[in-house]
């Protein structure tokens, strides 16, 4: 066994990372709502509230180019790893099944080589309570990215990261055929 940055005994091959050194993430914008050409346009806008749905196809609203010029909206790509980070949906999370802009209630955090992403999203997925607990504010709590970025991941080599998420898979497909 060897050490990582913190006290915690890892096994070989293991290391702990802060997110934000990991991999790079940052929030969305919300365009005007008073210049009505800012939206009913092509491109895809994710609110935190549609974080439920686990893979997201499509959106409640479109913005278009106008907007996304004129904002601090911006484009991610298919694939991209979305957290909200405020009110009642911190911790949400979901992927971008389509390139999509998100407003700044949402952080991307882009796909690395460095780690599997459906094993951060297990990972995020099992520190909702502790984000919960981060969140500052009093009508409308949030995170910031600076606490997303500090976070730290233990992280194994990725053929383990793989063989835990395929487990994690596993059990999760157990538990619905029980429920079924």
């Amino acid at each position: 066994m060897n050490k990582g940055k913190s006290t915690n005994m890892l096994p070989i091959g293991w290391t702990i990372v802060k997110l934000g050194d990991l991999c790079h993430t940052t929030s969305g914008g919300t365009p005007s709502r008073s210049k009505s050409q800012y939206y009913n346009g092509k491109i895809p806008w994710v609110k935190s509230g549609e974080l439920d749905k686990g893979l997201i196809l499509d959106t409640e609203e479109k913005i278009s180019d106008e907007a996304l010029k004129n904002s601090s909206a911006k484009i991610f790509p298919k694939g991209t790893l979305l957290i909200a980070l405020y009110g009642a949906t911190i911790g949400k999370l979901a992927f971008l099944g389509i390139d999509a802009a998100t407003n700044q209630a949402v952080c991307g955090i882009y796909k690395n080589v460095n780690i599997d992403s459906n094993f951060l999203f297990n990972f995020l997925f099992f520190k909702k309570a502790y984000l919960v607990k981060q969140s500052i504010g009093g009508a409308q709590p949030n995170i910031s990215q600076g606490i997303l970025k500090n976070l730290e991941i233990p992280l194994p080599p990725l053929p383990v990261q793989k063989k835990i998420v395929e487990k994690i898979e596993e059990l999760f497909s157990g538990l619905d055929s029980a429920v079924a």
